[in-house]
């Protein structure tokens, strides 16, 4: 079933970490064993939507949306390994590596007054099985369900009975296979049982998922400048092959994360005061200040927004109700050369006309996602302004 949100993000949501609130989500888990899976999409512009397919091992295999069919809308047909039917006239076959697969789906809501007409858009999506394609489920209404996997307990090998039959389910792809043959000489992988081995085999299989979390942890903190990281930037995120710790890395961050293509995020959890620079927290007040004519560069299609999100990666509740600015908040106050000024604190700015985002008393940290990016966005070129520490 193709489940749509009808309410945007916000604090009070399902736990999913770091959700953006500039788009209703819609999602579905398919089991194409039996055949493949149709998704109906209507004709649509002006406005950002996507539905991104992940196989289960989180790469995207395709995107279906206005950036890639222009607005046309169509008929998508989902095909597992091993089908060799045909699919129905003018449908696009897109070819899953893996039986299962999640569709992850984002329609922009363009401001309170826009979310009425993105539910009605929503109502025209479906998602039927090919064997009854002439009736199915429609976009209906639903609280977002996104998987959410813990990391795993150093102390318990329950994972790996776990990985055992997700890799039965969903075999690895043949790029894997050295890591496969490795697991499997560790006792690891389909067919094996590695909880009811010796206490000298279990040490060695707690030690190394210890290893691992020591290992994302140290990935975590490389390759970031010390105001924004642009942790999508680059052409492994959503396709990662066999960089196996990049994917693990932002599996636990930010699941089912866009390909840059559709989106570029950058984070913030650090500002800069003076020569220094200090971790994000509402005990001090922020700027970032966008010179005239150098906002956050998209197509036709896109937009941008700066989302606040507390240590948890969760929305923050606040007196305006207010929990990302973009080009789409309403009300947005310019300076008189054309610049734009955000100010992140906790308490309101003592001038009226502001662009406030409140912060949390504590840690928080700062996204900046970028739709439908232009090429200097892509390559580096356009890079988010610095934000500064101003109390």
């Amino acid at each position: 079933m193709l489940a749509c949100a009808t309410m945007l993000a916000g604090p009070n949501s399902a736990p999913v970490a770091y959700p953006n609130d500039d788009t209703l989500y819609s999602t579905a888990f398919l089991d194409l064993r039996a055949g493949p899976q149709l998704l109906r999409v209507p004709s649509m512009s002006g406005r950002y939507a996507d539905f991104e397919l992940l196989d289960m091992y989180t790469n995207t295999i395709a995107d279906v949306g206005v950036l890639t069919d222009g607005g046309r809308g169509g008929t998508y047909a989902f095909v597992g390994p091993g089908w060799h039917g045909i699919i129905p006239k003018g449908a696009v076959r897109i070819d899953v590596p893996t039986p299962d697969a999640w569709l992850l789906g984002r329609t922009q809501v363009k401001g309170p007054a826009d979310l009425l007409a993105a539910v009605e858009l929503e109502a025209q999506y479906s998602l039927t099985a090919l064997s009854g394609h002439g009736s199915g489920t429609t976009g209906g209404p639903s609280t977002l369900a996104c998987p959410a996997p813990g990391l795993p307990s150093s102390t318990s090998l329950g994972f790996l009975g776990d990985l055992e039959k997700d890799m039965a389910a969903d075999p690895p792809t043949a790029a894997d296979g050295p890591v496969v043959q490795a697991m499997a000489a560790a006792g690891i992988g389909p067919g094996r049982t590695p909880g009811a081995t010796s206490s000298s085999n279990a040490a060695g299989y707690l030690k190394a998922l210890r290893l691992g979390a020591s290992l994302l942890a140290r990935a975590a903190g490389e390759g970031s400048t010390t105001i924004w990281t642009g942790y999508t930037r680059g052409a492994v995120a959503g396709s990662y092959g066999t960089d196996y710790l990049e994917r693990a890395r932002l599996a636990e961050e930010t699941l089912g994360t866009q390909v840059p293509t559709q989106a570029v995020y950058f984070s913030a959890s650090r500002a800069r005061s003076g020569t220094t620079t200090t971790a994000l927290a509402g005990t001090r007040s922020y700027d970032i200040r966008f010179p005239a004519g150098d906002l956050p560069p998209h197509g036709s299609y896109g937009f941008w927004s700066i989302t606040l999100y507390n240590a948890a990666g969760s929305l923050v509740a606040n007196p305006i109700d207010r929990y990302s600015i973009g080009d789409e908040t309403p009300g947005l106050v310019r300076g008189a050369d054309g610049s734009l000024t955000i100010v992140v604190s906790a308490s309101h700015p003592s001038e009226t006309d502001v662009n406030w985002l409140p912060t949390p008393k504590g840690a928080f940290s700062l996204v900046l996602r970028v739709y439908d990016p232009t090429p200097q966005v892509l390559d580096g070129s356009w890079s988010p302004p610095v934000i500064r520490a101003v109390s």
